[in-house]
C-alpha cells in the first residue's frame, strides 16, 4: 500500500501526532507522508493493511521499532497504570486470564477507564474484551481489571475508527536501529 493511498484513507493525518500530512511536501521534508507499521515488522508486524498508517518522516523515523505506546486520557486522572499495548498483548496471549490495567481515584473514573481501555483494546487487536472497577478497600480508590475473549491478534492491529486514543512512539531509537 503506497502512503497516498493511506493518506486517503486515513484522512492526511499523521496517526502518530496528529498533525496534517502536506501532500505537496518534497519526498525528503520531514512532514512528507510515509507508511508506517503499527506493529513493526522487526517485531513480526505484517504488511497489511490493518497494520499500516500514515506517519510524517520525522515521526516514523523517531519512532524507529518501537511498540505503540497507549497514554491513558489525562482526565481519567490514573495514580497508577501499566503499559495498556503490553496489558492487551499479554492477555491476547491467555484469553480468559486477567491483568490490573490501572489505579483510579473514584469509581467514577474507574469505570470510565473501563471503557476507555476496552475500546482502545477493541480497537487495536479485535476479540471480546470486557473491564471492570473493583474497590482497592483503600478509601475510593478503584482498580481496572481486563481480560478478553474470542480472536484477538495483536500482530495485526484494526484500523484506528478515528477515536480520540492518541497514540505515541517513544520519541528514541532503539540500539538495533541506530547500528544500521
Amino acid at each position: 500500500m503506497k502512503a497516498e493511498q493511506l493518506a486517503e484513507r486515513d484522512g492526511w493525518i499523521c496517526w502518530l501526532c496528529g498533525a496534517a500530512v502536506d501532500p505537496d511536501a518534497p519526498l525528503d521534508a520531514p512532514h512528507r507522508g510515509t507508511v508506517d507499521h503499527v506493529v513493526p515488522r522487526s517485531r513480526g508486524g505484517a504488511t497489511v493493511p490493518e497494520n499500516l498508517r500514515l506517519a510524517h518522516r520525522r515521526c516514523n523515523g523517531r519512532r524507529a521499532d518501537t511498540l505503540p505506546e497507549l497514554r491513558w486520557p489525562t482526565d481519567l486522572a490514573a495514580l497508577d497504570t501499566g503499559d495498556l499495548w503490553t496489558t492487551i498483548a499479554r492477555l491476547v496471549r491467555r484469553p480468559g486470564s486477567v491483568e490490573i490495567a490501572g489505579l483510579f481515584p473514584t469509581p467514577e473514573r474507574a469505570r470510565a477507564a473501563s471503557t476507555w481501555a476496552v475500546d482502545t483494546a477493541c480497537g487495536f487487536v479485535g476479540g471480546e474484551w470486557r473491564g471492570w472497577a473493583e474497590p482497592t478497600g483503600v478509601g475510593d480508590t478503584h482498580v481496572v481489571r481486563l481480560t478478553v475473549s474470542g480472536a484477538a491478534d495483536p500482530g495485526r492491529p484494526k484500523v484506528a475508527d478515528g477515536s480520540d486514543a492518541r497514540v505515541r512512539g517513544r520519541g528514541r531509537r532503539s540500539s538495533r536501529s541506530r547500528r544500521r
